[in-house]
């Protein structure tokens, strides 16, 4: 009798289905592609000449850009996701305050 009240409750109050959302569409990304190009091919043509606040400048932007291009095409899950979001936003921040910092350091001081 219980089980028979039971198929009868979740007939009629079913638990509600997840929606599931159709992956988003992923463009080619070609400005990023090209940046990404850019930026390492500076790096390495300019290696020799860079001091290390350049160096790091130029790396925590490739990371940065790296990063930002596997999240959007190669993460799996939301773990994944959540790390390089992470690690693109760290790295960006770091090239900001190096870039800031040689500003200072040629200009200012």
């Amino acid at each position: 009798m219980a089980s028979l009240h039971r198929k009868i409750l979740k007939k009629l109050n079913p638990k509600p289905k997840k929606p599931v959302k159709p992956p988003e569409k992923v463009g080619k990304d070609y400005i990023l592609i090209v940046i990404l190009s850019l930026t390492i091919i500076f790096m390495v043509l300019g290696w020799s000449s860079f001091d290390n606040t350049n160096r790091a400048l130029y790396v925590a932007l490739a990371v940065s850009l790296s990063a930002t291009y596997a999240r959007r095409h190669w993460s799996k899950n939301e773990t994944q996701d959540t790390w390089f979001d992470r690690i693109s936003f760290i790295a960006m921040i770091a090239a900001i305050v190096l870039f800031i910092m040689e500003i200072y350091i040629k200009f200012i001081a």
